[in-house]
């Protein structure tokens, strides 16, 4: 009998507590801001599993960024946290007396989204591993190619971005997409002077590095100082006439903005060739391969990656959208050649299956979350998140993975004046008129819980709803 009653006292404590905390959040949502929007939103303890609060839970909304935990957790678990992708530099053909290759140079893709990246201390930035794999074809014996440079990227198929991303996105840097060879982020910087005045056009001062056959039309106006970055660069893949567009503020000294380059395989092969020619060794021909090679070749030089866990890190704490395209079509290469967005997302679903996870609610058409006709809801990345972690014997495993709310990432201008700083661990998730959180908090009472607040369509401006969100999630942390 007396079980009984600490049972009941228990359990009417929970019930109380889940009332208590719903009620909160409701009263935030009573907010002006909330009157238009489409919110969904649980709230989950971490061991039971049991929804803690739930307001409009099994609402489909665009998770926009959040989804990135899908992708990250999902590769993690397929690939394992020690995966590197390894990028290789082979040659068919035989190498004569002279140094002559009677063959081509072969850049073997992997589909390594940190390629040539300046963001890894193991990594070779672009420039220098230009140079260290013209100095590793030397030191083989070549000194002449009657052949061409081939960059292969079969590995993945041939449609590096998503048909549902916008038209606006494209050319510019976040809308990349993932090719069988990424390049030095897949990215170029424009530089423009700020010195014009307000309504005058600003002076394109220099591009880099060199894209061949790249056309800018700059159609940009100089707006009032503190106005921010108001650029867009128009063009996707493959296509070289770029039109750039909207505003930049006003100011002294230069102002950069980036572009996706229209296509990063044949583009590092241009910028091998250049680098070969540099290094004296002749060879005038470069081309991309879509198709896997048939041709035996023989091994140069091997690029390793950073480790899967050093990629997920930067993808979900940087929200970096080339990273998470790479990682959806990679584990798509362990089902099927020619890896695609595709057969990775239907690979996504079966592991939330895995987790005994209904996926019948959830669209997916990216791994990144770019694109606007995502639909999930709060309850299945909320209860994602719950299941993940107790695959794991401490959560340390898997906050490491996500931005501290006040201290890392995308959350470190958060929280800073919160009872919640470095309590939050959350990936963020925003588009236009989306802001969403998704996570864990270790809550005052000691309490761990996952959450997943998912908000679209209101009409306010992003900072103000951070603001809201932010007062929201700290009262998670008091009364969860």
């Amino acid at each position: 009998m007396r079980y009984q009653v600490i049972f009941l006292l228990f359990f009417s404590t929970f019930v109380n507590g889940q009332a208590s905390l719903e009620a909160r959040i409701k009263k935030h949502l009573g907010s002006e801001a909330f009157r238009y929007a489409g919110v969904s939103i649980t709230v989950l303890d971490l061991e039971s599993g049991k929804k803690m609060a739930g307001i409009n839970e099994n609402r489909v909304l665009i998770p926009a960024s959040t989804q990135k935990l899908l992708t990250s957790f999902t590769a993690l678990d397929i690939l394992g946290e020690d995966y590197q992708y390894e990028t290789k530099i082979n040659y068919s053909g035989k190498i004569d007396d002279q140094g002559t290759l009677n063959g081509n140079i072969y850049i073997i893709g992997s589909g390594d989204p940190t390629l040539g990246s300046h963001k890894f201390k193991e990594s070779l930035a672009f420039e220098e591993l230009i140079r260290r794999i013209s100095k590793e074809i030397k030191r083989a014996g070549i000194l002449k190619i009657n052949g061409k440079i081939i960059a292969d990227e079969s590995i993945f198929n041939s449609f590096p971005i998503s048909p549902s991303w916008q038209w606006n996105d494209l050319g510019n840097y976040y809308a990349c997409g993932a090719w069988g060879i990424n390049i030095n982020e897949n990215q170029y910087t424009i530089r423009f002077s700020k010195r014009a005045k307000v309504g005058n056009r600003p002076k394109l001062t220099s591009y880099g590095p060199k894209v061949p056959g790249l056309e800018l039309s700059n159609e940009l106006v100089v707006d009032s100082a503190g106005t921010g970055d108001n650029a867009y660069i128009f063009g996707g893949p493959y296509n070289y006439k770029k039109r750039i567009v909207g505003t930049i503020p006003a100011g002294k000294g230069s102002f950069a903005i980036k572009g996706s380059i229209p296509d990063p395989p044949l583009f590092m092969a241009y910028h091998l060739m250049k680098r070969l020619n540099k290094d004296g060794i002749d060879v005038d021909e470069y081309e991309t391969q879509y198709e896997p090679r048939k041709k035996r070749t023989k091994n140069i030089y091997t690029i390793f990656s950073p480790t899967l866990k050093q990629i997920a890190q930067r993808a979900n704490l940087e929200s970096n959208n080339l990273y998470s395209e790479a990682l959806l079509k990679t584990i798509a290469t362990k089902q099927s050649t020619g890896g695609s967005g595709g057969v990775g997302i239907y690979l996504m679903k079966r592991f939330l299956r895995k987790l005994k996870i209904k996926t019948e609610s959830m669209h997916l058409e990216d791994g990144s979350g770019l694109s606007a006709r995502n639909n999930l809801n709060s309850m299945l990345l909320a209860t994602f998140l719950q299941r993940y972690a107790n695959t794991f014997d401490d959560i340390n495993e898997v906050l490491r993975y996500l931005p501290s709310a006040g201290v890392s990432g995308t959350l470190s201008k958060m929280f800073k004046n919160s009872s919640a700083r470095g309590r939050v661990w959350a990936k963020t998730g925003t588009m236009d008129r989306v802001h969403n959180y998704a996570g864990y908090i270790r809550t005052k009472s000691g309490r761990w819980v996952s959450f997943a607040i998912l908000v679209n369509g209101f009409s306010v401006n992003q900072q103000t709803m951070r603001k809201k969100l932010e007062r929201l999630m700290t009262d998670i942390y008091k009364y969860g």
